[in-house]
């Protein structure tokens, strides 16, 4: 029978000697030996150099490439001019990893139709297929169903091996695992399916492994009808150095597991110091709770003391016949109470009378500059209608004739005011020496039409209580950011307007 071995050798680049030696099962990859230093030569020994498939080795090593090695020469002392030793009796300097030859793989059967099925895949990718697609939780409720219903528990490790030895024919116990495989990665089957030669299925498989979905990529690859015997062995051998990263991962799992017990540790000692130093501070704040009631508990007897005391001296009053002096010092204290209630009601009744008194001062000052405005705007009014009454000189030479009020033919711009007043707005501006447009404030005339009017005028009266509030603060804008003159008004009565004209004038 051939027997077929991956030889692992690891040595370090400062040592002539080995560090360690692995020899693994090809078939099963399974870990047969494992040994460190010199040693592991005498395992070789046991080789039977006559045996088909060990006659020659290779080095993987070598910058050359791969090289034949003699298996049945004999150690020798020195090597060749490139280093490369002469017989396995002797190490590289370099070696990393040894592996034996091996035959090629086997053509497998061709699929008559649909997929491969569990048991027409080679029986030595059963173990992987088993192991890394289906949990044991789930062998084990297809197992209830057949043989292991009425046995003992088994263990995990004897119904892994039970599931991998019925896989290699057909019946009961692998068809239900080929129903749980195809239904369990099914929309992975459907996918790999579109593949049509080993390149699409091997990119498919990449895709699988970068994304963590190795189960269902493993199975669907190992099912597909056109999956050859090398694109099986990849896979295998991505399966295999996969359970190596996973067995690190888990001892590094390990170790931040047990670094995490001694921190749990650590902070359980901490919440064991906390608690018996806090159930300390509680004792002490029971203890000082005790105290407090305690001397309460005294002052009470005293106050309980003074009170008899106090009723035993009124006692003595009484009868040594000074209840009339009581009586006074009670009248007396009556008194002072109401004169004390008189006291207070007349200081707020003067608290109350300053009060009316400031707020009487505040509506005198505002009714002292409304009688200035009003004043100011009769004074307007009185210059205009001189001005309106007065018969119309030609050619005067006294430029204040009549108290008028001279626009100098300044184009004046109303935005909003009363509709009705407009014409009289009109006469006013006209009387002073000025010309007249209006814009009603966004009531009825545009916006747009807003902004022209405003570049054209060369001052600006605006009425604030009749205009809408877009464009007086338009027509505010306007005007601060051109400096151009404007009264903004809060009023659009005549006197208002006048009194407008007049400081626009001025």
């Amino acid at each position: 029978m051939l027997q077929r071995f991956f030889l692992e050798v690891t040595q370090s680049q400062d040592s002539q000697s080995p560090e360690r030696m692995a020899l693994y099962d090809y078939d099963s990859r399974r870990l047969l030996n494992e040994i460190h230093g010199e040693e592991w030569r005498k395992l070789l020994e046991h080789l039977d150099t006559s045996e088909e498939g060990i006659l020659d080795a290779t080095t993987q090593d070598e910058p050359d490439g791969l090289r034949p090695l003699d298996m049945d020469s004999q150690p020798a002392s020195n090597t060749d001019t490139s280093g490369r030793a002469e017989s396995v009796g002797e190490i590289p300097q370099s070696a990393g990893a040894i592996e034996l030859y091996r035959p090629p793989e086997d053509a497998l059967d061709p699929v008559k139709t649909g997929r491969r099925k569990l048991w027409e895949i080679p029986h030595k990718y059963h173990c992987p297929i088993i192991g890394t697609c289906l949990t044991v939780e789930e062998l084990r409720r297809i197992g209830k169903r057949f043989v292991w219903s009425t046995k003992e528990r088994l263990s995990d490790y004897e119904i892994h091996v039970g599931f991998v030895s019925a896989a290699e024919e057909r019946n009961g116990l692998s068809q239900a695992t080929q129903k749980l495989l195809d239904k369990k990665f099914a929309s992975t089957v459907r996918r790999y399916g579109k593949a049509k030669d080993q390149k699409a299925i091997l990119a498919l498989w990449s895709e699988s492994l970068a994304c963590g979905e190795v189960p269902s990529g493993l199975w669907a690859l190992m099912s597909h009808p056109k999956t050859d015997a090398e694109t099986m062995v990849l896979a295998y051998e991505d399966i295999h150095m996969l359970s190596h990263q996973i067995g690190a991962g888990q001892r590094a799992d390990l170790k931040r597991l047990s670094e995490t017990r001694v921190e749990l540790n650590r902070v359980r000692h901490e919440f064991e110091t906390f608690q018996r130093r806090s159930t300390h501070q509680a004792e002490q704040r029971e203890r000082t709770i005790s105290d407090l009631e305690t001397a309460l508990s005294d002052r009470q007897d005293a106050c309980t003391q003074l009170e008899q005391k106090t009723e035993l001296l009124q006692r003595q009053l009484a009868e040594n016949g000074t209840s009339d002096l009581v009586e006074r010092i009670a009248a007396l204290s009556d008194a002072h109470a109401l004169a004390q209630s008189r006291l207070e009601t007349a200081l707020s009744a003067s608290q109350a009378l300053r009060q009316k008194l400031s707020d009487t001062e505040k509506r005198a000052a505002e009714l002292e500059t409304q009688l200035a405005e009003r004043e100011a705007e009769r004074e307007s009014l009185e210059r205009l209608l001189t001005l309106n009454l007065s018969q119309q000189c030609e050619e005067c030479p006294n430029d204040s004739c009549a108290c008028r009020a001279d626009l100098a033919g300044q184009l004046v711009l109303c935005v909003g005011g009363r509709k009705p007043l407009v014409e009289q707005y009109r006469q006013l501006v006209n009387s002073c020496n000025g010309r007249f447009e209006h814009h009603d404030g966004g009531l009825e005339d545009s916006h747009r039409r807003l902004e022209t009017m405003l570049a054209s005028a060369d001052a600006i009266v605006c009425a604030a209580d009749y205009v809408s509030h877009n464009a007086y603060y338009r027509t505010k804008r306007f005007c601060k950011r051109l400096d151009k003159p404007h009264v903004l008004l809060g009023n659009s009565g005549l006197s208002f307007f006048a009194r407008a004209l007049e400081q626009v004038a001025n």
